[in-house]
């Protein structure tokens, strides 16, 4: 990371043209997917509320310094990451998502005859990296209440493990980690085992981030790695920025298999969108709102579901998950069924996932929930 790069930014006149130039195009798109096919998208975890205005700002008085290079934007994204972790920059490997943090790790650290342990539903980005070089995974159940039995994640490591997985909240049930538990197990963890704490929808929590981030512990324990997204919380999932949190000891590991970070202006959004705390404020309400508008809808319809923490729901249709993924999409309403939730064959096959939306494309999902299971 070259942080004495010379920063280039357009003259006034220039970055106001551009401005005046975009609007127009920006108007078509503002809030909206590029591909116009109507579809209500709440199967991939996206925030339909639309990242910070001041990020959109900055990157359009930026768009004209895309023939260089621009090293110097994503030090900056670094510097603010490592302040808001409290660490030293050595601490942050900036990526483009969180998802290449996953993947590096299972790179560095899978070969055959080792394997990591994760619970038996949870998102699988690393898992299957892990299995596709070699390693194995072992499973352990989830509690009565889909979260961590951290008891069962302990008693599944054993001499091959290599890295203890956890997703917090979890996906796809949703259900938050007892921060005092979660932190307590990370710590009992053999020292000679990394744990990955995968945090990308933490912020969306509704006790927060401070309470529940295992990130300061990585000044504590050397083999832990906490990753962030800004694609949930900050709305940013098309502009791709992420970061991985440890210390540079284990980074440099994963730094073998690295193949850049964010883009200059995915690196100004994200570094924008750390200022702009009121934004992020205004969509965990939102979260939160239509979190508890679909809970409340579902306890009228009957509909079980795992309590949600996250930027989704897990819920019981009663009905093969495929089959009711269809029937939404041919009303053209996306959401995600079990088998593309990392649910193990041949469990919970009549549950499935729902994103959050807006208002609106929570109502035309429940109406049309409405129609399929013949509820009133």
């Amino acid at each position: 990371m070259n942080r004495l790069l010379p920063q280039f930014r357009p003259s006034r006149l220039r970055a106001t043209s551009f401005a005046l130039a975009l609007s127009f195009t920006s108007a078509l798109h503002a809030g909206k997917p590029t591909i116009n096919d109507g579809a209500v998208r709440i199967g991939s975890n996206e925030n339909p509320f639309g990242f910070s205005p001041k990020a959109l700002e900055k990157m359009k008085a930026a768009l004209d310094a895309g023939n260089y290079y621009n090293h110097n934007d994503i030090g900056d994204m670094v510097a603010a990451c490592a302040v808001k972790e409290g660490v030293k920059e050595s601490y942050i490997l900036p990526t483009p998502g969180s998802g290449p943090v996953l993947m590096m790790t299972a790179w560095a650290y899978a070969k055959p005859g080792v394997n990591v342990v994760t619970s038996a539903m949870g998102y699988t980005q690393l898992t299957r990296a892990f299995v596709e070089h070699g390693g194995d995974v072992k499973f352990a159940p989830l509690n009565a209440k889909m979260g961590y039995d951290f008891k069962a994640l302990g008693a599944a490591i054993d001499v091959k493990t290599v890295i203890v997985y956890i997703c917090n909240p979890n996906n796809p049930t949703g259900v938050l980690a007892d921060p005092a538990e979660l932190k307590k197990f990370v710590m009992s963890v053999p020292e000679n085992i990394l744990v990955f704490v995968d945090e990308a929808y933490l912020e969306l929590a509704d006790s927060g981030l401070a309470v529940n981030t295992a990130a300061p512990l990585v000044k504590l324990r050397k083999n832990l790695i906490v990753s962030r997204t800004f694609s949930k919380g900050y709305a940013m999932a098309g502009l791709r920025a992420g970061y991985g949190i440890a210390n540079p000891e284990v980074l440099e590991k994963l730094k073998l298999f690295y193949a850049g970070g964010p883009s200059y202006l995915a690196a100004i959004a994200a570094s924008e969108s750390l200022k702009d705390t009121a934004h992020l404020d205004e969509n965990r309400a939102k979260y939160k709102e239509v979190r508890d508008y679909v809970c409340k809808e579902f306890d009228k319809m009957g509909i079980k579901y795992a309590s949600p923490q996250g930027a989704f729901i897990y819920f019981r249709s009663g009905m093969k998950d495929k089959e009711l993924v269809a029937k939404l999409k041919s009303k053209n309403i996306l959401i995600s069924g079990s088998r593309e939730s990392g649910v193990p064959e041949g469990a919970y096959g009549d549950w499935a996932r729902v994103s959050i939306g807006t208002k609106e494309e929570i109502d035309l999902f429940l109406g049309e929930m409405n129609k399929i299971l013949g509820k009133t």
